[in-house]
């Protein structure tokens, strides 16, 4: 893990794979312009997170993780902070490591901000990937957003619960009862300036509005969703699908919300399949 001063915060930020020049891929599988692909954290998530769709991917596949300002291994200035903050500071650490552009994949507040990168940088846009993200709130979404935000601010076993069920499908809860309880302990043990930093994430997202610019995106784009997503179901894909022009949709079975993390060998397939098509 490396650290990098963009914008005048603290990024933390590490690279996978195999990398040449300017980010090129030396592996013969790379895509057509051997761009790396770039993965975009959840609102909860860390570099960590995305090691096992990494490794799922073809061997030295050239990949770049960051967490975003106000996540776990970045810095956590005061906010306000937006989902155009977070595009900007891409951009500028893309600048930093020498990078042109990339492959741009993210999920939930990742595709979020992915979506708003390609609009107001689409020539640095290989192509676009985004997993169980929306472009609006309906009131159930703003309502389990403020639930997290609020539980963030009191207690943070609390949090923890009200996020669970949102998160991950039913059959993944079932079978993962003893290392989900583990993880309530870890999240138990985060430093206040964790939650803090949620907080002005959550923030950001409550003011989302990509509906009406959906269609300023004209680099090749991918949806997946989970199948049983309930806090980002399939109709926001569709919405997402619907108004970026030439998007292909895909619906990943017995899938929730954090799909990458309940079946990541399979949003690596899908991943690669749509980056290696363009």
């Amino acid at each position: 893990m490396a650290e990098m001063i963009v914008r005048g915060v603290k990024l933390a930020y590490e690279r996978f794979g195999e990398w040449g020049a300017a980010g090129a891929a030396p592996i013969s599988s790379a895509p057509r312009d051997s761009a790396p692909l770039i993965l975009l954290n959840g609102i909860a998530m860390s570099i960590s997170h995305w090691k096992p769709m990494i490794a799922a991917l073809p061997p030295g596949t050239p990949c770049l993780c960051h967490d975003f300002r106000g996540q776990t291994l970045s810095g956590k200035p005061a906010g306000p902070y937006s989902l155009e903050m977070h595009a900007d500071d891409l951009a500028a650490l893309m600048d930093g490591l020498g990078m042109a552009r990339g492959h741009i994949v993210g999920t939930s507040y990742g595709s979020e901000v992915a979506m708003e990168f390609a609009i107001k940088y689409p020539e640095r846009c290989a192509s676009l990937v985004v997993i169980d993200g929306v472009s609006e709130l309906d009131p159930v979404l703003e309502g389990a957003a403020v639930s997290w935000m609020e539980s963030a601010k009191v207690d943070p076993r609390v949090f923890y619960k009200a996020m669970l069920p949102w998160t991950y499908s039913a059959g993944f809860i079932a079978a993962n009862r003893e290392s989900l309880a583990a993880r309530e302990d870890g999240v138990a043990g985060l430093p206040r300036l964790w939650f803090d930093g949620f907080v002005e994430l959550c923030e950001a997202f409550l003011a989302i509005d990509i509906t009406p610019r959906l269609s300023r995106i004209h680099c090749p784009t991918t949806v997946i969703v989970g199948e049983e997503d309930i806090l980002k179901p399939v109709k926001f894909s569709e919405i997402i699908a619907r108004g970026i022009p030439g998007a292909t949709m895909n619906v990943i079975p017995g899938a929730g919300h954090a799909v990458v993390i309940e079946q990541p060998a399979r949003v690596a397939e899908e991943v690669w399949r749509a980056v290696l098509s363009r």
